[in-house]
């Protein structure tokens, strides 16, 4: 099987996916902190539509990557598999919102999702599937508790309405989802940006 060159656009994709996340999640917590529950669906919804658009290309490109198999070897198993979860959580995640529905039971499947992205990178790291380890490991940890901090994040959400203030045990969750993104949001933006010079020179 021949190897498709898509992998750095693949990761500049998880790249937006932190950036749209980060400024959502951030406008809601700020619209919350100045005009309390009442409007934060309607600062929540625009961002359903970029974020739909990003869930359903990551999913149609982890299909292709688990049925064509283009990278070396297990690197598809390593790639695809939380790249196919991220891409469905994307998506139940925008269909929850645009329909307003609960959003913690898209939640509960992105933490157990960020659970299996770790247990991938660690046995990767230990197999030593790289040449970069510690910066793949980083990228699959800071993508993993992304996923794990994403359940409590959407249970505070869930009870948004009705409170009248963010505990500080809130603050500090929502504090670790945000750092979660960005770090993995920057770690493959890095990955990427390495990997297109040596694509280009390289094209399939």
């Amino acid at each position: 099987m021949a190897f498709i060159d898509d992998l750095a656009m693949e990761l500049f994709t998880l790249a937006l996916v932190g950036i749209v996340s980060v400024y959502m999640t951030a406008s809601v917590y700020l619209e919350y902190r100045k005009n309390g529950a009442k409007n934060i669906e309607e600062i929540l919804k625009p961002g359903v539509f970029p974020l739909g658009v990003l869930g359903v290309v990551i999913l149609i490109m982890g299909f292709y990557g688990e049925m064509t198999w283009p990278l070396p070897g297990s690197y598809n198993i390593l790639f695809y598999d939380p790249y196919m979860f991220i891409g469905m959580i994307l998506v139940m995640m925008a269909v929850a919102i645009g329909y307003r529905q609960k959003l913690q039971y898209v939640g509960i499947l992105a933490f157990f999702a960020g659970i299996i992205a770790i247990y991938y990178g660690a046995n990767a790291y230990i197999d030593k599937m790289t040449s970069s380890p510690i910066a793949m490991l980083g990228l699959y940890i800071a993508f993993g508790l992304t996923g794990v901090f994403t359940f409590p994040t959407t249970l505070i959400y869930d009870m948004l309405p009705g409170r009248e203030k963010v505990s500080k045990g809130w603050t500090v969750i929502l504090v670790l989802f945000w750092l979660g993104l960005i770090i993995s949001a920057i770690l493959a933006a890095i990955t990427a940006i390495e990997a297109v010079p040596q694509h280009l020179l390289s094209p399939p």
